[in-house]
């Protein structure tokens, strides 16, 4: 073995801090985008607060928490979408091509379209099938029609918001979509007060009501993220919808890159409500228990948002100008963040979260399950991060396969298996819901290992604006 080979061996802490130009880039970047998460769960929690008060029992909460599954899955596939745009617009904007920029904004803009009409024909379609697989309750059935009844309305204005706010925050605007974001969240909260309960002079409207409160957030950052481009006139939009033309080049490649990309984001939230089926299967109690607890880990997940957005982007950044070596320095800098973050926010969970369990006022058998379910997820809070940073390095570079294999290998040939194994057979075998959980969540540990192989190899480390 010659010297350095032994060098590159040799584990070396200090290739996992980064230095002032990564954290300035964090604190410009990140910072923004977990804020805005933050918003949006806190917003989230208080809205779940509300309509889980509605009528003094859980049935409406249930009802609307069993219609999100499908909003859901079909909001991963509009992500997915805007993510494949992202890869390139991140990279054109490294390489400072303006033009291309504006082309690939403009393709995404069609194609979340698109997808948003393909949106609004499933949840007419197979919205309530999706909501009776969930819940058993006649009632919290009804309460899940009114709010997917609504929230069509809503489907076109929500696209929108994910490709124009997507592309912001890949040529370094992330300030406009937080404060689009807040706006939104201000409009839905006080609506939802107004008319879930039928105050301030307004009708009661319930789950119909929650669901007229978000499709009107929906419109408010729509126009909001419209009107301030126009305002400021930023260079990277100007003249974007002047023409419908898009190279074909660009459709190949984006075909290409977001046909694998879409498929993972799909077939990965699909896997996470097919694991909330068989984590609480047929049984209403442990559904309620199971989705309180994901509403409270949603208020510490903004974690995700901010390390993801910020890989894809920063590394993204970098591969455009070619320059593989600061890219690469960045990957380990955020390896070492997320792994620090993972931890902080684990235990901060942990310590809090049977404290913020009680807002929703569960009886003690549910608070029990909910504060196991959330002492489980605080303890795999540094695996979910640093893997997170292994799948947006490879989906920044453009290698969607192996992010693709990343994402799904460990799903369903661990993950499911165990939870359709374990949770049908539950009563059974007289496990609990929170060993099912606990057990299933075996497959993020295997996923450290496959990641840490795919990254090893490098084929992220790409400039794919020199192949367009």
């Amino acid at each position: 073995m010659n010297e350095v080979t032994k060098k590159e061996t040799k584990f070396n802490f200090k290739k996992f801090i980064g230095d002032k130009k990564f954290y300035k880039h964090i604190l410009t970047l990140v910072i923004p985008i977990m804020l805005q998460q933050l918003f949006i769960s806190i917003a989230g929690y208080v809205d779940n607060l509300m309509i889980n008060s509605y009528g003094g029992n859980a049935l409406a909460y249930n009802g609307v928490s069993a219609a999100n599954r499908l909003i859901f899955i079909l909001n991963f596939v509009w992500m997915g979408l805007a993510a494949t745009s992202s890869i390139f617009i991140s990279q054109y904007f490294g390489a400072r091509n303006k033009d291309k920029i504006k082309e690939s904004i403009r393709l995404s803009l069609i194609v979340e379209v698109v997808f948003g009409v393909l949106g609004i024909i499933i949840i007419l379609l197979f919205g309530k099938m999706v909501v009776n697989s969930y819940v058993q309750d006649e009632t919290s059935r009804s309460f899940g029609y009114d709010y997917l009844g609504v929230m069509v309305y809503g489907v076109i204005f929500i696209v929108l918001n994910t490709a124009i706010s997507n592309s912001l925050r890949s040529v370094k605007k992330a300030t406009l979509p937080l404060i689009a974001g807040i706006s939104g969240i201000l409009v839905n909260v006080f609506f939802n007060y107004c008319l879930i309960f039928g105050h301030l002079g307004f009708s009661e409207l319930g789950a119909r009501g929650a669901a007229i409160a978000t499709v009107m957030s929906k419109v408010v950052e729509f126009l909001f993220l419209v009107i301030s481009i126009m305002i400021l006139k930023d260079e990277n939009f100007k003249g974007v919808l002047k023409s419908l033309k898009v190279t074909k080049n660009l459709i190949k490649e984006f075909i290409k890159k977001g046909s694998l990309l879409v498929t993972n984001e799909l077939l990965w939230s699909v896997g996470m409500s097919l694991l909330a089926v068989f984590y609480t299967y047929k049984n209403d109690l442990w559904y309620n228990a199971y989705s309180y607890s994901q509403n409270i880990s949603d208020l510490f997940f903004i974690i995700f948002a901010g390390i993801g957005t910020g890989t894809a982007v920063i590394i993204g950044e970098s591969l455009g100008k070619g320059d593989f070596e600061r890219a690469e320095k960045d990957y380990y800098s955020m390896r070492g963040l997320s792994i620090f973050m993972g931890i902080f926010v684990g235990v901060l969970m942990i310590i809090t979260g049977p404290l913020i369990s009680n807002m929703f006022e569960p009886t003690a058998e549910v608070k029990r399950m909910m504060v196991k379910i959330l002492n489980v997820t605080g303890i795999f809070c540094a695996i979910y991060c640093y893997n997170s940073v292994s799948f947006f390095v490879l989906r920044s570079g453009g290698d969607t396969i192996k992010a693709f294999l990343l994402d799904q290998i460990p799903t369903y040939l661990i993950g499911i298996p165990l939870a359709i194994i374990f949770g049908v057979n539950a009563s059974k075998w007289g496990i609990n819901l929170t060993t099912i959980f606990l057990i299933s969540h075996t497959n993020d540990v295997f996923k450290v290992f496959l990641g840490n192989y795919f990254v090893g190899k490098k084929t992220w480390l790409t400039n794919i604006t020199t192949k367009i």
